[in-house]
């Protein structure tokens, strides 16, 4: 070997290493013991040195030399270097003279180079489209001939995407950029387990199940014993199979141990191998599951957690904000609720149909919570209509099921009773055993409805029965909710009363603040029709207890109006969301008889409604839900349940917007406390969210 030769291999062989300066000073002494057309590859390798080492004008400079002394095979790979270099330095007209001469005559590794420079050429002038076809047709010759440029490539069509918008595809690449040969296969000893993952999966789309249950298990037991990688792999993908099969026959609790599962052996996975399997698919999948599953549960702040931990590993992809927007909607968190799914729906439309129902449903749940039924019931009729298109008939169950509770609600309880007859069909062709528990839940309130509240007890026994100790405290809080309105019925005051009670218990220990001030003004109205069978201090007591329950309940739904700004808006929330219990509160003050907080409560309402509402235009009924986000709330070294919930997920679902005071106190005399100042003081210590300032104005 050519003394000249020796050195340029020890340079090159150093620089790789690491070691610049060593490198630089091998390639000049080769430099030097070359002549002529061998200098030129020397050239090009110090021009690597320099762009190393930050001086990328020498480096220009060192490959101009280059391509004076290069021949004609070579020229193309010297072009392409210079480009490079060139479009460093923002000397774009250059680079790309450089590429357009190159490319005449490259061959292909050096072709893959010059491709890669026109592609970062295009996206510095903004014609991404362009860019990303140059991109791509990168990747499929650098494949063949190039294989060092595949992850250049990938890394452009990331930043492309990026660029466009499209988290999810961003992601995409950029998976393809740390794993460019695409998916490490399994060995063959681990097939079995894949075989019957892989049947399970075409025997639950056919819908046999228990088939599909059958080969999950057997490809489960397949790994069991082994801590390989690979085992684990294929564990993991099993494990979030189960999951859903669990999910998809009612079992949550099953599920989210299965997801918890998955959840874990994914992770173990990529701490020791990255994602050479392609096991950040199968935790996203996990996560997402999970966070679902925790919706159900009311761990409302763990479901957040894992949806964002799965927009760190695959972006803000379609099914994420889907499930993100139920999961505030559940936790009561309406107006980000309603902003998240419909960037949800755009999502769907443009790429997943399929999620289209899902998100519908969540709107309606939005719409359902803040006062408008018919805006619900449209969504919810959407959502039968899509999920009845796409065959997703677990969606349509769940369209139907909720248009029959919104049918019961109104009092239609015919039609509520026959939309429970075409839920419970579709049910029954799921497989979904919790789902015909939730149908004997409504038909229940269908019977209290119709006046026949016996025939309803025992319904909601046979559902007690089926549901278990797997309950989810929505649930269970429905179970109480209509047997206290049965027993109410049959005239059982107390034990209806006991069942209010336990219905508000559990939404308190469960977070859903929303759920407990909507049990406190309807347990309050039963207090009152349980007072007027009863005369004398029996009938007060009642009353008073009903105005415990009322009246700061209906002081904290009325103060949820300071997540609006100023203006019609507020009003609309007070008409349609707490209405209802600032109803129930003048019922139990009217109970008592007491004038004066009644005055005071009359002032207090009067100074926050619109003295002009008629001069407003009129607002469209998505805006209603659209709240702004309210502050973080201040620390405290003890917050009540409701507060310490709805901080701990990153939301006070009444705290004031940021430049926008409290509402002050209504008094006769702004210097001396009204009867409803204590009331107010109550119902910031029982919601844990302040109602009114501690400044006073005179009442009008």
């Amino acid at each position: 070997m050519r003394r000249w030769r020796k050195l340029n291999d020890e340079g090159v062989r150093l620089l790789q290493a690491g070691d610049v300066a060593g490198g630089r000073a091998a390639l000049e002494r080769a430099y030097r013991k070359a002549f002529g057309e061998d200098r030129a590859s020397i050239l090009v390798n110090l021009a690597a040195a320099a762009d190393l080492a930050g001086d990328r004008v020498r480096a220009a400079d060192l490959l101009t030399e280059a391509l004076r002394l290069t021949g004609e095979a070579s020229r193309a790979v010297v072009l392409a270097s210079r480009a490079d270099v060139l479009l460093g330095l923002e000397r774009w007209d250059e680079a790309w003279q450089d590429v357009e001469r190159g490319l005449v005559d490259a061959p292909p590794h050096a072709e893959a180079m010059l491709r890669n420079v026109r592609t970062g050429l295009l996206m510095v002038a903004g014609r991404l489209a362009e860019a990303e076809a140059e991109a791509l047709a990168t990747v499929e010759l650098a494949t063949r001939a190039a294989p060092d440029f595949v992850v250049h490539a990938y890394t452009n069509l990331a930043a492309i995407a990026e660029a466009s918008g499209d988290a999810d595809r961003a992601a995409t690449y950029r998976r393809l950029v740390e794993r460019p040969a695409g998916v490490r296969p399994i060995d063959p000893r681990w097939h079995e387990s894949v075989n019957f993952n892989s049947q399970g999966a075409m025997l639950a789309a056919s819908g046999d199940v228990a088939s599909a249950a059958s080969a999950f298990e057997a490809a489960y037991r397949a790994t069991l014993g082994s801590d390989d990688t690979e085992a684990l792999v294929c564990r993991a993908a099993v494990a979030g199979n189960l999951a859903g099969l669990a999910g998809l026959l009612g079992d949550g609790a099953e599920a989210l141990r299965w997801n918890t599962e998955a959840v874990t052996l994914a992770r173990a996975v990529i701490a020791r191998v990255g994602d050479e399997y392609g096991t950040v698919d199968v935790l996203t999948s996990a996560l997402i599951a999970r966070a679902e599953n925790l919706r159900h549960a009311a761990r409302h702040a763990e479901a957040l957690a894992d949806l964002d931990d799965a927009v760190a590993l695959a972006g803000s992809q379609p099914s994420i904000v889907a499930v993100r927007a139920s999961v505030l909607a559940a936790c009561g968190r309406f107006g980000e609720a309603a902003a998240e799914a419909h960037t949800a729906l755009d999502l769907a439309y443009g790429s997943a149909p399929q999620l289209a129902a899902f998100v519908h449903t969540t709107l309606a749940e939005v719409a359902g919570a803040t006062g408008d039924p018919a805006g619900s019931a449209e969504h919810l009729g959407l959502a039968r209509d899509l999920a009845a298109a796409t065959g997703d008939v677990g969606a349509q169950a769940t369209a139907v099921l909720s248009l029959a509770r919104l049918a019961y609600l109104d009092s239609a309880n015919d039609r509520a009773a026959a939309l429970y007859d075409e839920a419970e069909n579709l049910v029954r062709a799921t497989g979904n055993r919790r789902g015909l528990v939730v149908c004997l839940l409504g038909r229940a309130a269908v019977e209290v409805g119709s006046g026949r509240p016996r025939e309803a007890l025992a319904l909601l026994d046979r559902a007690v029965e089926g549901l278990g100790d797997g309950a989810t405290p929505v649930e269970r809080i429905a179970i109480h909710q209509v047997q206290g309105a049965a027993l109410e019925t049959l005239e059982e005051y107390a034990a209806a009363d006991e069942r209010y009670d336990a219905a508000a218990g559990i939404g308190e220990r469960a977070g859903l603040w929303h759920v407990v001030l909507g049990v406190a003004w309807w347990r309050a109205d039963a207090l009152i029709r349980w007072a007027s069978t009863v005369d004398g201090d029996r009938r007060r007591e009642l009353c008073e207890r009903a105005l415990d329950l009322a009246l700061p309940a209906a002081l904290a739904a009325e103060a949820v109006r300071q997540r609006f700004g100023h203006g019609p808006l507020r009003e609309r929330w007070v008409a349609l969301a707490a209405a209802p219990a600032i109803r129930s509160a003048f019922a139990a003050v009217s109970s008592l008889g007491d004038v004066e907080l009644a005055a005071a409560y009359i002032d207090h309402i009067a100074g926050t409604v619109s003295l002009s509402p008629a001069e407003e235009q009129p607002l469209a009924r998505g805006e209603l839900v659209s709240l702004p986000p309210p502050p973080a709330a201040a620390e405290e070294e003890h917050l009540p349940y409701a507060a310490s919930f709805v901080g701990g997920a990153g939301d006070d679902p009444a705290f004031p917007p940021v430049g926008f005071a409290l509402p002050p106190r209504v008094r006769v005399d702004p210097a001396l406390p009204s009867t409803l100042d204590g009331w107010i003081d109550i119902a910031e210590r029982r919601y844990g969210f302040p109602v009114r300032s501690e400044r006073a104005v005179a009442s009008w």
